[in-house]
């Protein structure tokens, strides 16, 4: 296949049928719009000051964020070269998406083109909010948008020229009424499709878990036993058994339970970024900080945890059940019988711990992978998409990090889950300490390692694809 030209400045100047010094003094124009004291240079209010006699909203720091974008040797001010590069920069960034955009490629952008995009990128809106958008932009009101309406509607808008970050500049420009909230940040909206969201977290939780299920049913045999735990025993166990099913024992319900765990963290995570993005008066996620993601994401984490929970439990059960001459319960016989001799509450024995491990750990996993997806595209990539490998890498490194922070808590669950002799969390601890020293807390560390790693790495990537393939990118 061949491949794309790259985008150049002559393509710009062709579509916006200007000449070079036509494009100059244009910009030399908009420079001196905004430094109306004739200094030479811009600074905060002068940008300020501008934006606003454009009508620009204040309250969302885009003048703060121009002035940010424009000054690359961070001085405070901005002079004409530095204006320049920044429009440079930007009219190609504005000139790729509208492209993408006008599918016809006739050198503008239909009504219709415009809705496909939008839809494409999970947006729903109505033919109202189309149409209240295409004449705002559309400034000789022909019902189509040029490039040069397009390119002079985006060109101050500091942040990157996505189809979801143009459309909520487009909703705060036009205040366009959503409900009690008239303008909502970047990132899910009521038009964005949460179907989507949930669609791809429970499909990366559910591959991720099938492909590392041996290693989880190892870690949970590990967990459980109370004297020293060696792993060769415990696979030849495994195997003899039940040969190679037994490896997969409780994953069909492992999967019942992992998608929708997966489904509701990670769109709980995206929500609560929103919420937080909001909270803080931030225009993007990416000011949401890493102590903004450590929340969102241990929040989400124990939301998805204590939704699931009795599904984990009986998983548990499962996994560790003696087999006798009967054979293994069916899940609903064991269900049956938990709540019959234990009561329904035995259905949450461990939830403390499970929440205190989980927080932390999704918290971790989820902030440690953002930030490093982040970093890895700042500073290795130069602001390109992160590919698989970046993504296993990133995962790799967050999953064992979150895990071994919070392991014990984890080996705590597990017991208190699979057997009914402890009196609670704080007996567990004690027993625990007291007949197997502080080792007995990380027992099965290392098949639980070799399970999350590759876990976390497989669901983070499925996740991006599933995201990409959902057009939630």
């Amino acid at each position: 296949m061949k491949k794309a030209s790259p985008v150049t400045m002559d393509h710009v100047l062709l579509a916006s049928q200007e000449t070079k010094e036509e494009r100059e003094v244009r910009i030399r124009g908009l420079f001196e719009f905004f430094d109306r004291d004739n200094h030479g240079f811009l600074d905060y209010a002068n940008i300020e000051a501008g934006l606003s006699a454009l009508q620009i909203p204040s309250e969302y720091k885009y003048a703060k964020d121009l002035l940010n974008a424009c000054d690359e040797n961070k001085d405070g001010r901005v002079d004409f070269q530095e204006f320049k590069s920044y429009m440079d920069d930007k009219e190609l960034d504005i000139y790729r998406i509208f492209q993408a955009i006008d599918v016809a490629h006739n050198g503008c952008i239909l009504p219709e083109e415009l809705l496909e995009a939008l839809v494409k990128a999970g947006i729903k809106i109505d033919d109202e909010e189309l149409a209240r958008f295409v004449e705002h932009v559309d400034k000789d009101n022909n019902g189509v948008i040029t490039f040069e309406e397009w390119r002079d509607f985006l060109l101050l808008y500091p942040h990157e020229a996505t189809i979801e970050n143009i459309y909520h500049y487009l909703e705060r420009i036009c205040m366009v009424d959503i409900g009690e909230q008239s303008v909502i940040p970047a990132g899910i909206s009521k038009h964005i499709d949460a179907t989507r969201y949930l669609i791809a977290g429970g499909v990366a939780g559910a591959t991720s878990r099938t492909a590392t299920a041996p290693l989880d049913r190892l870690k949970v045999v590990l967990q459980v036993q109370t004297a020293r735990a060696h792993i060769t025993p415990a696979i030849k166990a495994i195997w003899k058994e039940g040969g190679l099913l037994g490896f997969f024992r409780g994953n069909g319900l492992n999967v019942l339970k992992v998608a929708p765990e997966s489904a509701i963290r990670f769109y709980s995570y995206e929500m609560l970024k929103t919420f937080i993005v909001r909270a803080k008066g931030e225009e993007t996620q990416a000011g949401i900080g890493a102590m903004g993601r450590l929340l969102a994401g241990g929040i989400a984490g124990a939301i998805a945890q204590t939704a699931i929970y009795p599904m984990d439990l009986v998983k548990t059960r499962l996994q560790t059940y003696v087999c006798e001459s009967r054979g293994i319960p069916s899940l609903g016989t064991l269900s049956k019988d938990i709540w019959l001799q234990e009561g329904p509450r035995a259905f949450y024995r461990g939830l403390i711990p499970s929440l205190l491990g989980i927080i932390p750990y999704a918290g971790i996993d989820l902030a440690a992978y953002e930030t490093l997806k982040d970093m890895s595209k700042m500073y290795i990539l130069h602001d390109g998409e992160p590919g698989a490998l970046v993504q296993l890498g990133c995962g790799t490194v967050s999953g064992a990090l979150g895990a071994t922070c919070v392991y014990p808590l984890q080996v705590v669950r597990t017991r208190m889950q699979a057997q009914r002799s402890y009196k609670g969390m704080a007996d567990v601890f004690r027993k625990t300490l007291e007949n197997e020293g502080f080792r007995g807390f990380y027992k099965g560390i290392f098949p639980n390692l070799l399970k999350v790693v590759p876990s976390a790495s497989i669901t983070y990537m499925v996740y991006e694809s599933m995201k990409k393939s959902l057009h939630l990118n």
